[in-house]
């Protein structure tokens, strides 16, 4: 298994880490934008990530997992073929017709669920899918993420009663890259102004 510093470099190098002023989600500017969908195209970086996430996952119970919908799902399938865990899917919105389901999968009430994320902002998302799930009587009392952006998300979730572990912050992320190389002082300072500003202390 790679490292999680040279698992930095080849998300960098797979095209997942953007750099420039993006606008981001609900027409929000960014200077950084951490876009994991990339990885689908990119096996090894994909096993690599499912790895690191898998070492973090066997320290939490948990009897079934169910990724965010849509960036975390492949990593979730991943995870959940290795692992031989049992996986259910959160729909975005349920069906109107058959069963008019949100949640897919076979599952039983009082399973603890471990729910898996690329990134987490606000927390927004990834507290709607945490609701959806303990609507259908699941436990939901940890998620993974890939990265923490440490905007506010994490302590949003904590409140909600779930403990965020992130296999990257984004101070982690930024530092590794720029000993690497790949990005500039400058830069690191401009995406450590935006974290610092653009805070996050309730949904949104």
């Amino acid at each position: 298994m790679c490292s999680v510093e040279e698992l930095a470099l080849h998300l960098f190098d797979a095209g997942a880490v953007r750099l420039g002023d993006i606008e981001a989600k609900q027409g929000r500017r960014t200077p950084v934008y951490f876009d994991l969908r990339v990885v689908v195209s990119h096996p090894t970086v994909m096993l690599a990530t499912v790895k690191h996430l898998q070492k973090m996952a066997s320290e939490i119970n948990h009897d079934i997992l169910c990724g965010v919908p849509y960036a975390a799902m492949p990593l979730a399938a991943v995870m959940s073929v290795n692992a031989n865990t049992p996986m259910v899917m959160k729909r975005k919105e349920a069906k109107n017709y058959a069963t008019k389901k949100l949640l897919e999968g076979v599952f039983q009430k009082n399973q603890n669920c471990l729910v898996i994320e690329d990134v987490v902002t606000s927390g927004g998302s990834l507290l709607e899918t945490v609701d959806a799930l303990r609507a259908e009587g699941l436990v939901v009392t940890h998620a993974l993420v890939v990265l923490d952006r440490e905007q506010g998300g994490a302590s949003v979730l904590k409140a909600n009663g779930v403990e965020v572990k992130a296999l990257f912050t984004m101070t982690n992320l930024i530092k590794l890259l720029r000993d690497a190389g790949k990005i500039t002082n400058n830069t690191v300072e401009i995406i450590s102004d935006h974290i610092r500003i653009c805070q996050f202390g309730s949904i949104g």
